[in-house]
């Protein structure tokens, strides 16, 4: 027969011997696991209000060229000032550095604006039905691009 008396401090022993051991992993494990989610958080809390200031800036910038072309479009040839079609091509190029360049419809969109660009500063009635469809274009364009990339800041990107 077994006397468990003398297991108990055995057993004591060897319960310790074990709690010094996979104590401090377990620990190790729980603290690894807390920092990748403090991480997360972190970058959660640092990049999406980058991005989403990115987003503004990108949003604002193609309003401010299709209003700009749209306005430079409708009015006379003798109205339109040089200043204007410098500021149209300035925001031509900011698009050109806010956009990834990896991304298809990114490129996509400044291959439009080009194209838009070129027949704004085109005469004649085709250069004109091209604008005014190319502008369509970029404006439905953007849309997908403002709202994918809206939707990549709500999901923690």
């Amino acid at each position: 027969m077994i006397d468990f008396n003398k297991l108990i401090p055995v057993l004591s022993l060897t319960i310790a011997v074990l709690a010094v051991f996979f104590g401090p992993l377990i620990s190790i494990f729980i603290t690894e696991k807390t920092l990748q989610a403090n991480s997360k958080i972190a970058s959660k809390n640092l990049v999406s209000p980058i991005r989403q200031q990115w987003i503004n800036d990108l949003r604002n910038t193609i309003v401010e060229i299709t209003a700009k072309s749209a306005h430079y479009a409708v009015t006379g040839t003798e109205d339109r000032k040089d200043s204007e079609y410098y500021r149209i091509t300035e925001l031509e190029h900011k698009i050109m550095l806010l956009i990834n360049p990896n991304e298809s419809d990114h490129s996509n969109l400044v291959k439009l604006i080009k194209e838009m660009r070129i027949d704004l500063y085109t005469e004649g009635v085709l250069s004109e039905m091209n604008f005014w469809e190319k502008h369509q274009e970029i404006i439905d364009l953007s849309q997908k691009i403002l709202k994918r990339e809206w939707e990549r800041v709500k999901n923690d990107i």
